[in-house]
């Protein structure tokens, strides 16, 4: 709670512009378990194990959902 009184009572747009893009950072890591999933779809695909679709397939398919 106190961190959010500073962050309300702060006036300094830097140190706002600071926390911010600490905090999307921290948001757009992957985990190691996001890390693990991708490598096996990877490899998954690259045995010919998975079926692929061309940007305008994609689009396609999504469209119609």
């Amino acid at each position: 709670m106190e961190l959010i009184e500073m962050l309300l009572s702060t006036k300094k747009a830097t140190v706002l512009k600071k926390v911010k893009a600490i905090l999307e950072e921290d948001q757009a890591r992957l985990t190691e378990e996001d890390y693990k999933i991708i490598d096996s779809r990877r490899e998954s695909h690259l045995r010919g194990e998975s079926k692929s679709f061309s940007w305008e397939e994609a689009k396609q398919q999504i469209l119609k959902s």
